[in-house]
């Protein structure tokens, strides 16, 4: 009687040919699909009072809103990423006159998508025209508070109205 073995390399290949298919099906599609963002301007203004003066900003904050579906099987509710550019907000020093210049530009918020949210972020300040650390150092960089009122198309992820409110922090004592 002939009795047949099997190699170790089928063996080994068959498992891995099994493990990575009940790994394609269980991955199934993509976990994410987003659609491409589309832009609001939303003015803002306010004033951050503080030391050495009170600052009052204003301008036109840019934030860009992606839709996100979640395609897995996990069925996560839809969710925007919302990217926050204050490239055109300024301030006016109320004792001085000095410029001042937000920065934060660029700053991710994932929220999920519901038809009206209210969105507060923190955001750097700094006199000067542009955003750094000077030779006083940090102690020179300030906080504001920028809280955005947004309706949202829920179709579609695009921001359909909006307000923005720039104010102080609300540090805890």
């Amino acid at each position: 009687m002939k009795i047949r073995r099997l190699s170790v390399t089928s063996v080994v290949l068959s498992f891995l040919v099994v493990v990575l298919s009940g790994l394609a099906w269980w991955a199934g599609t993509p976990a994410r699909a987003a659609f491409a963002p589309t832009i609001a301007l939303i003015p803002a203004s306010g004033i951050v009072t503080g030391q050495p003066e009170s600052v009052k900003f204003s301008g036109q904050v840019q934030v860009s809103s992606e839709l996100v579906l979640d395609t897995s099987k996990f069925n996560v509710p839809p969710a925007v990423i919302l990217t926050i550019d204050l490239s055109n907000v300024s301030g006016t020093g109320s004792s001085t006159g000095a410029k001042y210049v937000a920065g934060g530009n660029g700053t991710n918020v994932y929220r999920p998508l519901v038809s009206n949210d209210t969105v507060e972020i923190t955001f750097p300040f700094s006199r000067g025209t542009t955003m750094s650390v000077s030779s006083t150092g940090l102690s020179s960089v300030r906080s504001g508070v920028l809280t955005f009122a947004l309706s949202f198309d829920m179709n579609t992820g695009a921001i359909t109205k909006g307000t923005a409110n720039i104010a102080s922090p609300a540090f805890p004592y």
